[in-house]
């Protein structure tokens, strides 16, 4: 779970990322979460775009990305973009998060 001052300092890393994943209207699949959880590990902050013909609102495309991804964290929704994080299991994070 992230804290307050964690989340503000992710939003501020991600401030400059461009949407990596885009869910259409057929909402979120697993061959969309499969991927997601190869990207989260190299990436570890990703963005993810909700599609206006999305038949899914944001708040449960986030919950479904979270239950098929683990240890994936909703960091933030603004709008129809979403973020999320997760540390790197295979290098030191490039987002040491603060206490």
């Amino acid at each position: 779970m992230l804290t307050s001052k964690q989340r503000q300092f992710l939003k501020a890393e991600a401030h400059h990322l461009k949407p990596v994943m885009h869910v259409g209207k057929g909402g979120v699949s697993p061959a969309q979460a499969t991927e997601l959880d190869v990207m989260v590990d190299s990436l570890e902050l990703v963005k993810i775009k909700i599609n206006q013909n999305s038949f899914e609102d944001e708040a449960s495309a986030a919950a479904a990305l979270c239950a098929a991804v683990p240890g994936l964290e909703h960091v933030w929704t603004i709008g129809h973009t979403m973020l999320f994080f997760r540390p790197s299991r295979a290098h030191d994070t490039r987002y040491p998060l603060p206490t």
